[in-house]
């Protein structure tokens, strides 16, 4: 079921324990071939497949497009919230649909910068909700890195940003919307880890143009192939869900 299609007394009429999806993403710089609204597309069509294998048993909510970029900030043409109030918009999201008596939410991500907030928004949640049997879920739009493996040809070393991943989705999605003759490798500068240590930089500290990986192997068919894998398994763990019965 998609929820921007339908009207208040359809959504009403539908069982409270089907799970609801929410698609978070970004709006940001993705190296000199992609669109700023890469994830987003990305995970639309990643929702819109699921919502196609399975539409009796999940929700899909619109795209949540403001994500947390400030690491692309740099880069014109990035949208960016600050992190408090990318958390407060999620939760403000779900408190929504929590209010509507859904019982089964889970956040489908597709950017990673996303990843530090939506762990204390599961947090956050558990806090506000422990007590009224919800439940809440999160995972990346993609599928596994090991399905993906056997169809990328250079492994995981060549996506990261704006790679032969999220280049080969956009060129099934829309492949007007790469730029073929700007195509070109980047990665982490020399000298920007250390063993064992975290850090947190901007991309234009890190890379040379804003992108990780090598987007030149990228194709079309590659992306329908990653993107059917990466709905076919949300898909089986959106049943697995809605089957569960956590507390008793």
């Amino acid at each position: 079921m998609i929820l921007a299609e339908m009207t208040s007394p359809e959504i009403d009429a539908l069982p409270r324990d089907i799970v609801t999806l929410i698609p978070v993403a970004s709006c940001e710089q993705h190296s000199l071939h992609l669109p700023v609204f890469t994830d987003s597309l990305i995970g639309e069509e990643v929702a819109r497949r699921v919502n196609q294998r399975c539409a009796d048993d999940v929700l899909v909510l619109p795209i949540q497009w403001l994500g947390y970029s400030q690491h692309h900030i740099r880069y014109t043409g990035t949208i960016s919230a600050v992190s408090e109030t990318h958390l407060l918009l999620m939760m403000d999201i779900v408190a929504s649909m929590v209010g509507h008596r859904f019982k089964k939410i889970l956040i489908q991500n597709s950017h990673g910068g996303n990843g530090a907030n939506i762990s204390v928004l599961l947090q956050r949640l558990m806090e506000r909700y422990g007590d009224h049997n919800m439940e809440f879920y999160s995972r990346w739009a993609w599928a596994s890195n090991n399905k993906l493996d056997e169809i990328r040809e250079l492994g995981g070393v060549g996506s990261g940003h704006a790679g032969e991943t999220e280049t080969s989705m956009i060129m099934a999605i829309n492949p007007d919307l790469v730029r073929l003759d700007r195509l070109d490798p980047d990665g982490e500068r020399e000298g920007m880890r250390v063993s064992g240590v975290s850090s947190y930089c901007r991309f234009d500290q890190r890379t040379q143009h804003g992108g990780v990986g090598d987007p030149r192997s990228s194709t079309a068919e590659k992306g329908e192939q990653m993107l059917d894998a990466s709905a076919d398994e949300i898909t089986e763990q959106i049943k697995q869900i809605r089957s569960l019965h956590p507390f008793g």
